[in-house]
């Protein structure tokens, strides 16, 4: 069913234009369990927060692997969502990271985006060829690197054949063909639109190597990198920088380099395409990662959830009052929260986000405050 809303496109900011419709809908359908695939600061999960019955028990989901300090109302919203859900399912050990960090006792399962293992399936990738294919597919836009896939493209030229196919569109694509042309391989670069299922299935089964060199902004980081997963699942092996989720979701099968190294990039892309039994290596690896992926597992985890919530199961751990030592507890148990160029816990308002010594002096009397609260509850 859908329920018409203000603010289309504004993904943490529409809401439902009737908010008594959210209500009247769970009244309607008495779900077991409600399940609400919004972040926990957004004004649409509010609504939905505020609906929904004392009793009636409540999963989220998220992707917000950044430690963000957000302005009110969005601050309360998420506390709110916090205190009141029983159990979440973030997409990346950060994203849960931020969770624990924020204050989130109860349960949190891990699920990856999955994939159509139907449509997503391995090629026949073989270094004994003619010409290897190297892949980028994604926005074509500065943050998501494909200047780095071209210049990664020009490295591998000059130890074999090669090819680069990107797959996408945006403000890069004309600079893209420049900077090929520049490096003397404008004729091996292949721009291609927007594909989806099984065509862009073909694509990657043809493809040796999927690049996935994303950096960081002051806003944003790789949440997840659903092409990592469809690309390991069709048998290519997966390369980009350790910049978000991309080390984790890649695992031990992707090659990844620190963040910004075009040259260790495109020197270790080249190394896997010049062995054969290091590709073969990675390539079986990324399949065998891909296998726990497919929606049908992803959706075996994801019922467990939901019965052990309507089961009334959610057991909640004792956690520090101290946000500091949350935050620490946190890392403990799934490791650091990702990182902007402006740091590990931002402001979400632009003219805080930038830093400099404003920022930073309301950045240390805001945990002032709230640990000198902490220590008195």
């Amino acid at each position: 069913m859908e329920l018409p809303v203000r603010g289309i496109g504004d993904v943490n900011r529409h809401a439902y234009v009737d908010g008594g419709s959210v209500r009247r809908l769970i009244d309607e359908i008495h779900p077991d369990v409600l399940d609400i695939h919004e972040e926990p600061f957004s004004a649409v999960a509010r609504q939905w927060v505020q609906a929904a019955p004392a009793d009636l028990p409540v999963v989220m989901y998220s992707a917000q692997n950044i430690d963000k300090r957000y302005p009110p109302p969005f601050s309360r919203y998420e506390r709110a969502a916090i205190h009141r859900v029983a159990g979440f399912y973030p997409c990346s050990s950060q994203a849960a990271s931020v969770l624990r960090g924020k204050g989130f006792a109860g349960p949190i399962e891990i699920l990856s985006l999955g994939y159509d293992d139907a449509v997503f399936r391995p090629g026949a990738q073989s270094l004994d060829c003619d010409e290897v294919v190297l892949m980028f597919a994604g926005r074509l836009v500065p943050e998501k690197g494909v200047a780095d896939a071209v210049r990664t493209l020009a490295h591998v030229q000059t130890l074999r054949p090669a090819r680069l196919v990107v797959c996408g569109d945006g403000p890069e694509k004309d600079g893209c063909l420049e900077l090929a042309h520049s490096l003397g391989v404008g004729d091996h670069v292949e721009l291609k639109p927007w594909q989806h299922g099984p065509e862009l299935a073909a694509m990657y089964r043809e493809s040796h190597v999927v690049l996935v060199p994303s950096r960081p902004t002051q806003t944003w980081v790789e949440q997840f990198g659903r092409v990592i997963v469809e690309a390991q699942a069709s048998g290519a092996v997966v390369a980009g920088y350790a910049s978000g989720s991309i080390p984790e979701v890649a695992g031990d099968a992707g090659v990844i380099v620190p963040v910004g190294d075009v040259e260790e990039l495109a020197v270790a892309v080249g190394r896997v395409v010049s062995d054969s039994d290091e590709f073969a290596r990675r390539r079986n690896a990324g399949q065998r990662r891909a296998a726990d992926r497919t929606w049908e597992a992803v959706a075996s985890r994801q019922l467990s959830l939901y019965r052990s919530a309507a089961a009334g199961d959610s057991v909640r751990a004792a956690l520090p009052s101290s946000p500091s030592a949350r935050r620490a507890a946190a890392r403990a148990e799934f490791g650091p929260t990702a990182a902007t160029t402006v740091g590990a816990r931002p402001f979400a308002l632009p003219i805080l986000r930038r830093g400099g010594a404003v920022a930073d002096g309301l950045a240390k009397a805001v945990d002032a405050v709230a640990e000198m609260v902490a220590s008195r509850a």
